[in-house]
């Protein structure tokens, strides 16, 4: 395998030019499955790349499962990593945990240029002024188009779409048989919260206050705002007609749907794009398309996960954390990242590359989040709400989700919710305070 000048170089800079033993450095991630394979991969090339640092690197569940074991780790003092992967909504919780050092005081530290990140995963992962955390697997909500479908109901296929768009094409496109059973359900959503948060940033709505939580420290959610009142009031509707389909909170229940061919329309992650693609194989053609929006779009916000560098450890392994951090936002590894999952790349120049352009060519789909993000507007709403306590209040909306599946109004339902949500942002700040 070819050695990385770019990396070699580097760490015989940070870590000096005596050849001292080989620094370990513990890496947490929760990339299971196809994502798992192409993070080990990466790990293997970086360790592979130099002789100074050896990254082990442990699977350790779900993204819950990982920012619980840490926290959990920390309280006792003692067994946490040197890096590890904390999905977006955990970037209050990580800002305000003390445990952290901040990826901006490294870069600037080390002189690499804060400038080179795209503007919105470094807002979304910037907690007062200071960028905590490395955004190194971001997505965006797509949606995914059977076009065998849409060309069988005479649907042409557009970019952009608004929820009346969606809802009508749904129509549309859902299968009966003589029964009246759905054979082929128009549309195919998750219960998320992550797609409730969206529809409120890609219509121009906050999912908490003080500018989704980028002014002041959040202190209240405001989820229950027109878009999301909206979005899950219409799919309820379309549950209820045969229309959508409810596969409850697992993705890949929804997804199989969708490779099937028994739902037309589906929204998931770009991060999902490799998975379903897969799925797929030649049954029918796909096109991705951006995330829908109320009234007119405004701009959706970063999913995925950040990389967040701990302290408490000897001075030569930090750096050797900051190594192998910094060889992830090389613009070959990126580029790799981008091409085997589907995660768009966080470092300008990578779509520029040659490897990139003619993967391009040959499967479109994977521009479909990069110009979504380049064409969203860059403000508070799109930069995403940073609020603690966001695992809980996401369990709140999915909860809600179901509730309003069974009859109950959105507005009711997200009424009640938030009154759980705010409460429970409140304890987080009273603890945090407390501190």
């Amino acid at each position: 395998m070819r050695k990385s000048i770019g990396t070699a170089l580097f760490l015989a800079l940070v870590l000096g030019g005596a050849q001292a033993q080989r620094v370990t450095v513990e890496f947490w991630h929760s990339m299971g499955g196809v994502l798992g394979e192409v993070t080990e991969a990466l790990v293997k090339e970086f360790n592979a790349s130099q002789n100074r640092v050896q990254v082990k690197a442990q699977y350790v569940g779900s993204y819950d499962d990982g920012i619980n074991k840490l926290l959990a780790a920390l309280r006792a003092g003692r067994g946490y990593p040197h890096v590890i992967q904390v999905y977006d909504i955990g970037a209050r919780i990580m800002a305000d945990s003390g445990a952290v050092v901040p990826l901006e005081d490294l870069a600037r530290k080390e002189g690499f240029d804060l400038e080179r990140f795209l503007p919105q995963p470094r807002n979304y992962y910037t907690v007062e002024g200071k960028l905590f955390g490395l955004p190194f697997n971001s997505s965006n909500p797509i949606l995914y188009f059977n076009m065998a479908a849409f060309q069988e109901a005479g649907i042409p296929f557009q970019p952009t779409w608004s929820l009346k768009d969606l809802e009508e094409a749904a129509r549309k496109l859902t299968k009966k048989d003589a029964q009246g059973r759905t054979v082929r359900y128009g549309l195919s959503i998750p219960i998320d919260s992550w797609f409730v948060e969206q529809i409120s940033y890609n219509s121009g709505y906050t999912f908490c206050n003080n500018e989704n939580g980028r002014k002041a420290r959040a202190t209240a959610v405001t989820f229950d705002n027109p878009a999301a009142v909206a979005f899950l009031d219409m799919y309820a509707r379309l549950v209820r007609e045969g229309v959508a389909a409810n596969t409850g909170r697992n993705w890949a229940d929804s997804q199989s749907l969708f490779a099937q061919g028994q739902a037309a329309i589906a929204a998931y992650s770009t991060a999902s794009l490799t998975g379903v693609l897969r799925q797929i194989g030649g049954r029918f053609p796909l096109r991705t398309a951006y995330y829908p929006f109320l009234k007119g779009r405004n701009g959706v916000a970063i999913g995925g996960a950040a990389l967040y560098v701990l302290k408490g450890f000897p001075e030569a392994e930090t750096q050797g954390a900051w190594a192998f951090v910094r060889f992830l936002l090389e613009p070959k590894t990126q580029a790799k990242w981008h091409l085997a999952t589907g995660y768009f790349p966080v470092v300008k120049g990578v779509a520029e590359l040659p490897e990139v352009r003619q993967a391009h060519v040959r499967q479109p789909n994977y521009t479909t989040a990069i110009q979504q993000l380049l064409t969203s507007k860059v403000n508070a709403e799109s930069a995403g709400c940073l609020m603690g306590a966001f695992p809980e209040i996401r369990q709140y909306v999915q909860a809600a989700w179901e509730e309003i599946l069974k009859g109950k109004p959105a507005g009711e339902a997200l009424k009640e919710a938030k009154a759980k949500a705010d409460a429970a942002l409140e304890r987080y700040n009273r603890s945090v305070a407390a501190r």
